[in-house]
């Protein structure tokens, strides 16, 4: 039932089941991740800065070429000796095709003496952006089908 307002239009009870606004999106997320769905192939590779290696740094994979929203980004974050595994989602590994590389590494900004702060932590990137855009970024890789081991991206 509903009631009717004058000089308003009156509501109409839906003839879509209860819940219906759930269906859609769910039936839509096997559309969404279809780059995911792809055959992944293990990547590792290595991270060095100055010669030494560079743990903590966020390293991702772009795909060359079209891209939209609902493609998923292969990344790996170095570990203490500069190594990393890249996994694309939960998922190890990367699919097979041409990437522009970008390479951020976060590091805490020390605070001024005598300043006392209840927000987060700042950081900012210890390469202090040079590797960080991918539209700019001069590092390439391919994957190809099967295991892939990068050569180590040395850092300046």
């Amino acid at each position: 039932m509903y009631q009717e307002q004058s000089g308003s239009m009156p509501c109409r009870r839906s003839l879509l089941p209860p819940g219906w606004w759930l269906i859609v999106p769910l039936s839509l997320g096997g559309l969404s991740c279809s780059k995911s769905s792809e055959s992944l192939n293990p990547v590792e590779g290595k991270v060095l800065f100055n010669k030494q290696p560079l743990s903590g740094a966020l390293v991702t994979l772009h795909p060359k070429g079209k891209t939209d929203m609902t493609t998923i980004p292969s990344v790996g974050l170095t570990r203490e000796d500069g190594t990393f595994t890249v996994t694309t989602g939960e998922k190890t590994g990367a699919p097979a095709g041409e990437y522009v590389v970008t390479i951020i590494c976060s590091e805490e900004v020390k605070s001024k003496p005598g300043v006392i702060s209840t927000g987060p932590v700042e950081t900012q990137d210890r390469l202090q952006g040079a590797y960080a855009d991918w539209a700019t970024s001069k590092i390439t890789v391919e994957i190809k089908k099967g295991a892939n081991q990068l050569e180590p991206f040395d850092l300046k």
